[in-house]
């Protein structure tokens, strides 16, 4: 009897911890694919295609979609379409997409006039790169896009291209 209750007890500890760490990995799960809060994003400034000089800070209070491109990245330039529309049709409810292009100012500005881009691109071949591993682009892969909360809080970010379903069901709880 006493050995009994001596086994017992080390099968109820690793019981309740397996039930625990299961907890935890749906938990965890559940904020990967829902999250609310995150990290507060880095702030930078940058150049627009004309020289002047934007910081972060000025969209505060606005849904941002930073979005990593270069104008040389086919799966870049098939989203930007997508981009352009959402900001169109979602803009009035908060939303704002800024394009970091990581690229020649005089190549992302014949771009942005060529495809009508009506969110601000600010450039930058070397800064931006280093801007974009602050948003958590480790592979530094472009396209590469970071969603931003009202708060400042990244709340997703996603290395490759988006699709506008895909973009808009990150966008859309946010608003």
């Amino acid at each position: 009897m006493i050995l009994s209750k001596i086994i017992r007890w080390p099968l109820i500890l690793a019981a309740a911890l397996l039930a625990s760490i299961g907890g935890y990995a749906l938990y965890q799960a559940q904020q990967n694919d829902y999250p609310t809060t995150g990290p507060l994003r880095p702030v930078f400034q940058l150049p627009d295609v004309n020289g002047m000089e934007h910081d972060i800070r000025e969209w505060d209070g606005k849904v941002l979609v930073i979005n990593f491109w270069a104008t040389w990245c086919p799966p870049c330039l098939k989203e930007i379409p997508e981009f352009i529309e959402l900001q169109k049709s979602l803009g009035e409810k908060g939303l704002q997409f800024i394009g970091v292009a990581i690229d020649t100012p005089d190549k992302v500005k014949a771009f942005i006039e060529e495809h009508g881009i009506n969110y601000p691109v600010l450039v930058s071949e070397e800064k931006g790169s280093v801007i974009a591993t602050d948003y958590g682009n480790d592979l530094g892969v472009v396209p590469y896009t970071a969603f931003v909360n009202r708060a400042g809080q990244i709340t997703h970010t996603h290395a490759g291209a988006l699709d506008k379903e895909t973009t808009k069901n990150f966008i859309l709880p946010l608003l």
